[in-house]
């Protein structure tokens, strides 16, 4: 019987020891958020370029969603507006971008 107690002081000595110690391993850093995270990182959208304007630095993109065009605007910065002399109208584009707010500006775009 003594036996029988001092297993029993014994286990319930391990769990009050070890029990906290599982409960403080630390958690693992989260990102911002996930929408953030997401609208961080770049996109890419292929379709046919229809109008670039150099005025308000926009350049329009049409793409196929469910069979029904849509057109997208897009943003140009300074920098990147040397590589759209290259296009004219028509030409089939990709577009790779970053959605910052509700402006998506374009990082890099290639014939295709």
């Amino acid at each position: 019987m003594k036996t029988f107690k001092y297993l029993v002081v014994a286990g319930v000595a391990i769990a009050s020891v070890a029990g906290p110690a599982y409960a403080q391993t630390a958690k693992p850093a989260t990102p911002a958020t996930t929408e953030e995270a997401a609208k961080a990182a770049p996109k890419s959208l292929a379709g046919e370029l229809v109008a670039f304007d150099q005025t308000a630095k926009t350049l329009t993109v049409k793409h196929m969603v469910d069979k029904k065009p849509m057109h997208v605007t897009f943003n140009v910065e300074d920098t990147a507006l040397a590589m759209l002399a290259q296009f004219k109208p028509g030409d089939p584009v990709k577009v790779t971008y970053v959605e910052m707010g509700d402006k998506r500006i374009i990082k890099s775009i290639v014939k295709g």
